[in-house]
């Protein structure tokens, strides 16, 4: 009954409707069709395949093959995956990215509180990172799932803010009411100009650092609130994460914008290093209470724990080299919209309670845990993926 169940909730996620509509293939007399290789190649993080080759390997198997419904000696080969993410078009698979939002604002995933008696936020988060021979800059809207919707290439190491403040603009014209309304941003990019963005889109932006020297505004806050203490004073303990926490707030101007600067000092009395933790937040955001900007400033993280940690643990993608960034980039942008798609799953079993429980049977809830176990169900399941190619 269970394992009924769960399938039901799979289907619901992902396996209702073909996946890849509207895709361009280039090949004359094409062996497999492309739904096919496309829907391998995106099951990959679902299956914990860090290569092609294990790709290749996997699809070799009488289990897999009956996922497709394949009687050939395999779905598709490694060599075959490589070719066809030679010439797929990018634009296609962007908006193949960004074909779940509909779904997910149905369901309101993409918005957070960011407290208990908050209101929700649309939130978005950019970074850089290093795959795979390649830098990149990404966007994700943290929020009951963390969907990565877009990502760009950095020619070079050094261009990252540039390529980011790129994203920004474009974010506004292609998510449209779907945009952040809260930019959570890093160090790196605390200027004028990309507050400038913000404003101009009607959005706020907040940053979070380590150090007060980094900017003028920051210095004078700490020596603020050394002899003075702070305009504003907060403090409690956070259950969630088992840390005590305190935080001290003064008004100020930065770059011709009114800021709130706020410093966070945490205490983690269960860690064995490394207890003490503080950090400052800046932020355009003038309504947030002390509590939304701490919570706000460690929502600052998803986009590295479960965006670029998660892709590389479930589909390896720190090892994946390719020198051609066209073929890179393919398989990223599929494997960003699987990840989605995988936390759109846990979040319809978590709401669930005695199915997700009879489904861990008694396993931790991690995502590698939780997605073997849909693992066994779909291969009890003929043709799971036939519906999708």
């Amino acid at each position: 009954m269970e394992n009924k169940r769960i399938a039901r909730l799979a289907r619901e996620g992902f396996l209702d409707k073909p996946l890849f509509e509207g895709f361009t293939d280039i090949r004359k007399k094409p062996q497999i069709r492309l739904r096919t290789i496309l829907t391998s190649l995106f099951a990959m993080p679902f299956f914990a395949l860090a290569s092609l080759v294990s790709n290749d390997r996997e699809a070799r198997t009488d289990r897999y093959k009956r996922l497709f419904g394949c009687q050939r000696k395999m779905v598709a080969s490694d060599s075959t995956f490589a070719r066809v993410l030679r010439w797929l078009r990018p634009e296609e698979v962007q908006r193949f990215l960004l074909s779940f939002l509909p779904m997910f604002e149905a369901r309101d995933l993409l918005r957070k509180s960011l407290s208990a008696t908050g209101r929700p936020w649309r939130l978005g988060i950019l970074d850089g990172s290093y795959m795979g021979g390649h830098w990149l800059v990404a966007l994700c809207l943290p929020g009951a799932v963390t969907y990565p919707v877009m990502v760009e290439r950095c020619k070079n190491q050094g261009e990252e803010q540039a390529v980011a403040r790129r994203l920004m603009r474009l974010a506004s014209k292609i998510l449209g009411k779907l945009r952040p309304e809260l930019w959570l941003l890093d160090a790196l990019y605390f200027n004028r100009n990309t507050i400038a963005i913000a404003r101009g889109q009607g959005a706020h932006v907040l940053f979070k650092f380590k150090e007060a020297d980094l900017r003028t505004v920051t210095k004078d806050a700490e020596n603020l609130f050394e002899h003075f203490g702070g305009d504003e004073e907060g403090s409690g303990w956070d259950t969630a994460r088992q840390c005590r926490w305190k935080v001290r707030k003064t008004l100020d101007t930065f770059g011709g914008y009114p800021v709130q600067v706020v410093q966070l000092k945490e205490f983690y009395p269960k860690r064995k290093r490394e207890r003490n933790s503080s950090c400052w937040i800046v932020s355009t955001q003038l309504d947030l209470s002390l509590e939304e900007i701490r919570e706000a400033a460690h929502q600052r993280w998803q986009i590295e724990n479960n965006v670029f940690k998660r892709i590389s643990h479930l589909s390896g993608t720190k090892r994946f080299y390719f020198k051609d960034h066209r073929q890179f980039f393919n398989l990223l942008r599929i494997f960003f919209a699987a990840m989605a798609l995988l936390g759109y799953i846990n979040v319809l079993l978590r709401a669930h309670t005695r199915l997700f429980a009879a489904l861990r049977d008694g396993i931790k809830g991690t995502w590698r845990n939780v997605f073997s176990r849909i693992r066994e169900v779909l291969y009890e399941l003929p043709c799971a993926f036939e519906r999708l190619t």
